[in-house]
């Protein structure tokens, strides 16, 4: 095989079809070049593709605060989101509602962090996030009284900070 032949789309294990199968397409590639057992199933709505894994290798890809999943996530976002013609506005990775049960996990973190300043008026630090979940962070505390949020760090050292107002 010549060096052209290895490098064209035809030979490429990432080849992208636009649309849901397209997505779901790439993902099930990319999980076999992990050699995970996940399989991946799309759903389209609107302009936004859901796309859940799950499979016995799970507890893989969500450990650490779901990094691998987040990871995966970034890049797909990277492959099919490319320009402003992109006819897909959002590319979401889930496993089995995992983002569902992050996002209450992290509106309870910030309700109790947020009652802790209020009491002690003193500033609190969080963990470094995401930032998808530093905004679920920052909106579960713009309605709560006594309290702002900020975020501060840099790349993946980046937190929420919670001060008394």
């Amino acid at each position: 095989m010549t060096q052209n032949e290895q490098s064209s789309p035809e030979n490429s294990p990432f080849e992208r079809d636009e649309g849901r199968e397209g997505v779901a397409g790439f993902c099930r590639r990319l999980i076999s070049c992990l050699q995970m057992e996940l399989s991946a199933e799309a759903a389209e709505s609107d302009s936004t593709i859901t796309v859940n894994i799950t499979g016995p290798d799970r507890s893989l890809l969500l450990s650490n605060t779901a990094s691998l999943l987040n990871s995966m996530e970034y890049l797909v976002n990277k492959a099919f989101r490319t320009g402003k013609e992109a006819k897909i506005t959002s590319i979401m990775l889930d496993s089995d509602k995992y983002r569902q049960h992050r996002e209450a996990e992290l509106t309870l973190l910030a309700e109790m962090a947020a009652k802790k300043v209020a009491a002690q008026r003193r500033p609190l630090s969080l963990q470094p996030m995401t930032p998808r979940e530093r905004r679920i962070v920052h909106l579960a505390l713009a309605n709560f009284a006594g309290v702002r949020s900020q975020s501060d760090g840099e790349g993946d050292n980046r937190n929420i900070t919670i001060y008394p107002s």
